[in-house]
Parts: C-alpha cells; structure tokens; sequence
C-alpha cells in the first residue's frame, strides 16, 4: 500500500504532465476532486459528532447541577 502523501504526490505530477484536454486528464482531475471531496466531508462528520458529544455532556451537567 502506498502511503497517503506519495500517492497524492504522484498524482499531482502526473496531472501536471497529463494534457487538460485530454479525456484521462479530466477523468483524474475529477476522481482526485471527489476523493478529497469524501475526506473533507468525513471530517465534518467527525467534528459534529464530536461537537454533539460536548453538547449533550454539557446538557447532562447543567441539568445535574
């Protein structure tokens, strides 16, 4: 398996050499668009989960007190 950074490394390069115009170029251009598109939107799950989590504790704890 290929580490995160080397791949995206790789890609990027390989864009650069790939012509904009051509079918391949633009078909990688989008997967890449999509991968860091489920990444980033991972991410914002995470973060309202976590945000979630702080909420209901502080709910829980005014509600004790």
């Amino acid at each position: 398996m290929v580490p995160r950074h080397r791949r995206d490394v790789a890609e990027r390069l390989a864009l650069e050499y790939l012509p904009a115009e051509e079918p391949a170029g633009i078909k990688a251009q989008i997967a890449q668009k999509e991968e860091e598109i489920d990444q980033l939107r991972q991410t914002v799950a995470g973060l309202r989960r976590r945000l979630e989590e702080l909420e209901d504790d502080g709910r829980e704890r005014n509600q004790a007190g």
